[in-house]
């Protein structure tokens, strides 16, 4: 069975050629992809403290630049590396992802803390908690063996919301839609992998009474 792709999957297709240009073109500067890594997570170190100090449309222009980065790390790192990107490399970058996705949340939550927004704080912190849950859901289900590779909200579509509300300075609408969507996209996880252990459970016990 073909496997279904996902709106990651497609974005990635459609924007290969540029990705990939723009990778090799900062191959030749001299830059590794780990580099680009911890420069796209500074990035975020800087439009967190934009957002936390209310400056939320440059806090939005400012990832536009650095989130782009993820896109480039991953094919910079397999053209460096005869096709095949490195083990560290990507654990690298999976976890600076972690760092630079909340770090923004952290600014949002401040802000409002600072402000007195106690439903917004809330609300902040419920985004934090699903975005959370949709990556630790993902990773029990592929130990298990599992495709994941499903569900509402994903980080690629959490920063589709996040930039465009930061940049036109509404980034509670953002939250609202990440708290929302992320806990759904858990959810929808969970019951996945529970429909899929059992059809797994199911497959066993045929097998067994054959054999």
């Amino acid at each position: 069975m073909k496997e279904k792709k996902t709106f990651t999957d497609l974005c990635r297709e459609w924007f290969k050629q540029f990705g990939e240009t723009c990778s090799k073109v900062l191959l030749r500067i001299g830059l590794s992809a780990n580099a680009v890594t911890i420069i796209g997570c500074a990035g975020h170190v800087i439009a967190a403290y934009l957002a936390a100090t209310g400056r939320f449309t440059w806090a939005g222009i400012l990832l536009v630049v650095f989130a782009v980065t993820d896109f480039f790390d991953g094919t910079m790192s397999r053209l460096a590396n005869g096709g095949k990107g490195t083990e560290f490399g990507a654990v690298l970058d999976s976890t600076t992802d972690r760092y630079a996705e909340f770090l923004i949340f952290g600014g949002l939550v401040y802000y409002y803390a600072a402000n007195d927004n106690l439903l917004m704080m809330v609300v902040s912190y419920a985004a934090v908690m699903g975005a959370i849950l949709v990556s630790y859901t993902r990773a029990k289900g592929e130990i298990a063996g599992l495709n994941m590779k499903l569900g509402l909200m994903s980080r690629l579509e959490r920063y589709l919301f996040l930039v465009p509300c930061l940049i036109f300075n509404i980034p509670a609408i953002a939250m609202w839609a990440i708290a929302a969507g992320s806990h759904f996209t858990a959810i929808q996880r969970i019951l996945h992998m529970n429909k899929e252990f059992k059809r797994l459970a199911s497959e066993r016990r045929s097998d067994s009474l054959e054999n």
